[in-house]
């Protein structure tokens, strides 16, 4: 038996890897059993030696509930490959939790804190960090209460808040590849002054390229969430959930802000998962003539709550191109077909 088959048929043991004999007496029944990821026959792209890399951890709300170990499977191979890959950032696009549970805020706590200190990351809710299991039928949130703006103040990367004490929209500012970087976190189904803050920010700071991220933007046909002219076609648009309003989707977000900024490299999400696709890409070019990489990467229908993918996004030497690959800790191995190994371009 080798390592990757060893640890999925003992994948239930890894809940107690963070949750002590607790993990198991909260565990709900289990998930029905799922097919595998699919090796494929496309070659693996290998990393290039000065490289930099930012991480991101799509939807680990199963994590938080079944399997806790698997962050810190993912933050601890972050931690131990953090000067060889050069990685410069970590972002988590929301759904850090199932049911905005205690339990489960700790341990994505506990998880994502092996970072602190080490290598900063960016956190923003998804539609399972409010209150209505999954509905966000208010906009009511713990996550403040385990992921305070106390915890990233003293980082000099973290920018600062929307609104204070409260870190649902944030931002971060650091330097990587000789380049100025702004990331820009955005709240579930952002609100109308969400936006105009971003506006403002990516206007402060248009010397800088630009990462925004929020929980809900692509669908998983390469194509933004827009309401208005695919309704409910698209399950999983912002504009279906009960969450108090103002609510904007993918192409509210684009036509309202990010067309408009030249400095805008990339638009990021998680979310949207359906019948194991939870994969999207497409380029558009704003009003400048800027190409803007838009990005879905979501893992949760993985077998073992998402297998411990993380989504690589390695910026190579050459300043001019991103390689995009997924590795999983768990099975130590990569999916190399073409939805998961790709590249991008920065102007």
């Amino acid at each position: 038996m080798d390592r990757r088959d060893f640890l999925l048929r003992t994948g239930a043991f890894l809940a107690l890897f963070s949750g002590g004999s607790s993990a198991l007496a909260a565990k709900p029944k289990p998930k029905p059993k799922q097919r595998g990821y699919q090796r494929s026959n496309h070659p693996l792209v290998p990393f290039v030696p000065g490289s930099w890399t930012i991480a991101i951890l799509p939807d680990v709300q199963n994590y938080a509930t079944w399997y806790p170990g698997l962050l810190q499977l993912q933050t601890r191979w972050i931690l131990d490959n953090k000067d060889e890959r050069n990685i410069a950032y970590v972002l988590q696009n929301g759904d850090l939790t199932n049911r905005n549970s205690k339990i489960e805020w700790q341990r994505t706590s506990r998880g994502l804190g092996l970072l602190d200190g080490k290598v900063p990351y960016a956190i923003v809710p998804g539609n399972h960090d409010y209150d209505g299991r999954g509905g966000a039928t208010t906009r009511d949130t713990k996550i403040n209460d385990y992921f305070p703006t106390s915890r990233f103040k003293d980082w000099p990367t973290f920018g600062g808040t929307m609104e204070p004490g409260r870190i649902e929209n944030n931002y971060h500012l650091f330097e990587a590849g000789g380049r100025k970087w702004i990331v820009i976190g955005l709240e579930w189904a952002p609100r109308d002054k969400s936006l105009e803050w971003a506006d403002g920010l990516l206007i402060k700071y248009a010397d800088r390229k630009a990462i925004v991220f929020t929980h809900a933007y692509l669908y998983f046909d390469s194509s933004r969430l827009d309401w208005v002219k695919k309704g409910a076609s698209q399950r999983c648009n912002p504009h279906r959930y009960k969450t108090p309003g103002p609510v904007n989707d993918g192409e509210e977000i684009w036509q309202k802000v990010l067309r408009k900024h030249a400095n805008v490299f990339m638009a990021m999400n998680g979310h949207v998962h359906y019948k194991r696709d939870g994969f999207g890409f497409q380029v558009s070019r704003g009003d400048h003539g800027n190409l803007v990489n838009e990005m879905l990467v979501d893992y949760q229908e993985e077998p073992v709550g998402g297998g411990a993918w993380m989504r690589l996004l390695e910026f190579l030497p050459d300043g001019k191109t991103v390689q995009a690959r997924s590795y999983s800790p768990l099975y130590d191995d990569y999916m190399t077909d073409p939805e998961n190994q790709f590249t991008m371009k920065i102007q």
